[in-house]
């Protein structure tokens, strides 16, 4: 039953697809027109390139005067012939296109110029600006892929000085000391060490001066100059990087352009009708509706429940005739079954009588607006329990 209701939504929804494309379908191709906007331009795609015609910058259809007009712009080469760019007579959109005109519209120079930047790095050992914009160079040639050549100057104040890197080194801190007024040159009056900018620095050599003498004719005090170092580390730039812009106008040389606008007058163009579509239409509403008739008068309209241990189990489907209404069961004896039938065909089979043959004796019954009815079939006897239609 589902599956005559899945036939019979596919087959109307085709038949109504059908019904309503195929007759437009139709309907157009009697008299297909074309509603041209002003200014509106149609896609390029829409117009295939046509041979060696160059491939179109604009397409546009407009409407003068009651006639439709189909414009196409190029833009070549200075020195092409316009009358190369015009093409063979074309149908478009229902219409039929015939060369009407060829207008020049404008021509470009045989030159152009633009504004170029460049960026340019050197490596240099010392951060002088002077020294690196030497190694720079004021003016810097420049060529292009795209034919632009001239002359770029550099502009100083974008020089930008950056360390490359660092590396270690290794240097000696000094230090002197002077210890005056002293008795005697005792080196032990004079400290191993010291501390200069934080790094202690050790003794390593000792001047001593006589500041003065006795009568005696001995030193009356000395002065001593102590000498003191001590190795230390440090970084420094190992070389830097110098990055500037050049700039300037730079040139190139065309062979310069034309723009033409091709004009095509359009006259429509009238199709005949064709009748095939809808004879297939027909054929295949017609096949769908005979496959949904056989369908349906071969459809089951019985189910037969067999009772096992008191619970009815589905035994077969059956289609029984609405004419001749003979339930066939020779195979079932002494059994209960339950048969259930379609709530269509029960409605139809009101004031009929229903024969079920059985192994031993047939039995008979009206159903009298019911769909389910048990039967017990034995040899001896025939009992019956009903159960109405509940819609």
């Amino acid at each position: 039953m589902k599956k005559a209701k899945y036939l019979l939504m596919l087959a109307v929804g085709a038949a109504m697809t059908i019904a309503i494309a195929v007759p437009a379908l139709a309907d157009d191709s009697l008299n297909i027109t074309v509603e041209p906007i002003q200014g509106t331009p149609y896609s390029h795609h829409e117009i295939a390139q046509q041979n060696h015609v160059p491939f179109p910058t604009d397409i546009q259809i407009t409407q003068q005067g009651g006639r439709n007009f189909l414009h196409k712009t190029f833009t070549v080469p200075t020195g092409v012939d316009p009358n190369e760019l015009v093409e063979a007579d074309f149908t478009l959109g229902g219409y039929r296109y015939r060369h009407s005109n060829t207008m020049l519209r404008e021509t470009t120079p045989d030159s152009s110029s633009k504004t170029a930047m460049e960026t340019r790095t050197v490596d240099s050992e010392t951060n002088e600006r002077a020294a690196i914009i030497a190694m720079l160079g004021s003016r810097l040639p420049y060529s292009d892929e795209y034919g632009y050549t001239g002359e770029l100057l550099l502009l100083p104040e974008t020089l930008t000085i950056s360390e490359a890197g660092r590396t270690s080194y290794t240097y000696i801190v000094s230090d002197v000391r002077q210890f005056e007024n002293l008795a005697d040159n005792d080196m032990a009056r004079i400290p191993e060490t010291t501390v200069k900018n934080g790094l202690a620095l050790s003794l390593q050599s000792v001047d001593w001066e006589v500041t003065g003498w006795q009568t005696s004719g001995l030193p009356a005090g000395y002065t001593a100059i102590a000498h003191y170092s001590a190795p230390a580390t440090g970084t420094r730039a190992s070389g830097y990087t110098a990055t500037a812009i050049f700039s300037g106008e730079v040139t190139r040389e065309l062979a310069g352009e034309s723009t033409f606008t091709i004009v095509y007058e359009g006259e429509q163009v009238i199709i005949p009708f064709n009748h095939i579509p809808l004879l297939v239409a027909g054929l295949i509403i017609a096949g769908c509706l005979v496959a949904l008739i056989i369908i349906w008068r071969l459809r089951k309209n019985l189910e037969v429940y067999v009772y096992q241990a008191g619970v009815p189990e589905l035994y077969s489907k059956m289609r029984v005739s609405l004419k001749r209404p003979i339930i066939e069961l020779r195979q079932l004896s002494d059994v209960e079954v339950r048969l259930m039938f379609d709530k269509h065909f029960a409605k139809k089979l009101m004031d009929q009588r229903i024969f079920v043959v059985s192994k031993f004796r047939n039995t008979r019954f009206d159903l009298n607006g019911m769909r389910v009815v048990d039967l017990w079939l034995a040899g001896d006897q025939d009992s019956k329990k009903e159960e109405r239609l509940d819609d």
